[in-house]
């Protein structure tokens, strides 16, 4: 599962990079959301690297746009 979400937010990157529009930002919002959701479910470690490689894959200039409140490995970055 962890890598479904992580794709999934990938091609919500990706598309919102190429078509900067209001329904592009809030479909990443939403991968950013349910990979948070699935993270804050699994052992530490699972929960940890997850956050690793999505703070590798958001950056801190789209996440402040998401008008969502940072993961504490995201905050960091």
């Amino acid at each position: 599962m962890l890598l479904k979400y992580l794709n999934e937010l990938d091609q919500a990157v990706r598309e919102l990079d190429q078509h900067p529009a209001p329904e592009s930002l809030a479909r990443c919002a939403d991968r950013v959301r349910v990979l948070e959701e699935y993270l804050d479910s699994q052992i530490e470690p699972v929960a940890r690297r997850g956050r690793e490689i999505m703070a590798e894959m958001v950056p801190a200039s789209l996440y402040a746009r998401l008008q969502i409140p940072a993961a504490p490995a995201l905050a960091a970055v």
